[in-house]
């Protein structure tokens, strides 16, 4: 009997990268303009992005279906292993206390271990990466557990999205914040704070700028770079998440970078032209 991690599809792991570690993903809805998909199944950031513009309304998301997360959970029980299950952040959703709610639906709920990410994008997949590899060489849940929590603790979520307009409009950030952003022309940098909520972290006048403040950050930040596999995630706009990854690598001795799609749930919420980047600090 073994562990095996599930997250939801807002953790923004490239597919091939959650299939090589065993990482199950159980997808979230979008709704466009009356439809809803699956993120990962039947809508992909290829598509969506070229259509954001066009879209009458911002598409909305939700929790995944309590059946189908039930299923996931279940299907794992019957292999004879324990549930891992890491959600997106609770200061941004409600999906983490639905899983607790399907967690005491199942035949083993003692077998399911709940983790609030309080994260989101690949952030929250850089967790769920350690956790994977925490539990494989963890002597006991407690201990597993324990060190999950540290990394948690420890992780950096920064984010500067094109414009504010979409996380205003979808109550992400306070119409204040959007409003000053818009007044003054700057490009904001924002942060998900220790209890999983996003707040403004500080302003900038451009979008070098913003790229600038990004790499000075993880710099003055950072801990045991060498031993990190930071990441930085996108959403259409692949060619300045490449360059940031190198003006990195230039200043910080990473071990390496994993760069993702901000995926349509995510995405949702802060528009095409967003760059964030992960790290432990």
């Amino acid at each position: 009997m073994g562990y095996v991690v599930l997250v939801d599809s807002s953790c923004d792991l490239p597919c091939d990268l959650s299939q090589k570690e065993g990482i199950v993903v159980v997808p979230m809805p979008v709704s466009i303009e009356g439809k809803t998909y699956n993120e990962g199944i039947d809508i992909f950031p290829d598509v969506f992005y070229p259509r954001f513009a066009e879209f009458k309304e911002l598409p909305k998301t939700s929790q995944p279906n309590p059946g189908t997360l039930k299923d996931a959970y279940e299907a794992i029980l019957a292999q004879g292993n324990e549930v891992v299950a890491i959600h997106l952040s609770s200061g941004l959703s409600s999906t983490f206390s639905t899983a607790q709610m399907v967690r005491d639906m199942c035949s083993q709920p003692d077998k399911i271990h709940v983790i609030d990410s309080l994260g989101a994008s690949l952030g929250y997949g850089l967790l769920a990466l350690e956790a994977n590899r925490i539990v494989k060489k963890a002597n006991s849940w407690e201990e597993a557990e324990s060190e999950i929590f540290q990394v948690r603790q420890n992780m950096r979520y920064v984010f500067t999205p094109d414009t504010l307009d979409y996380l205003v409009k979808g109550g992400r950030v306070s119409k204040t914040a959007g409003f000053i952003g818009g007044l003054l022309d700057v490009k904001p940098i924002l942060h998900i704070t220790p209890e999983g909520r996003i707040e403004p972290l500080a302003k900038v006048r451009s979008r070098k700028a913003a790229m600038r403040k990004l790499v000075e950050l993880i710099q003055e930040e950072i801990r045991h770079p060498e031993d990190q596999e930071i990441g930085i995630s996108q959403a259409a706009c692949l060619e300045e998440a490449r360059a940031l990854a190198e003006e990195i690598k230039k200043n910080v001795p990473v071990k390496d970078v994993i760069i993702s799609d901000i995926g349509c749930v995510v995405g949702s919420h802060t528009g095409p032209g967003t760059i964030a980047l992960f790290y432990q600090r």
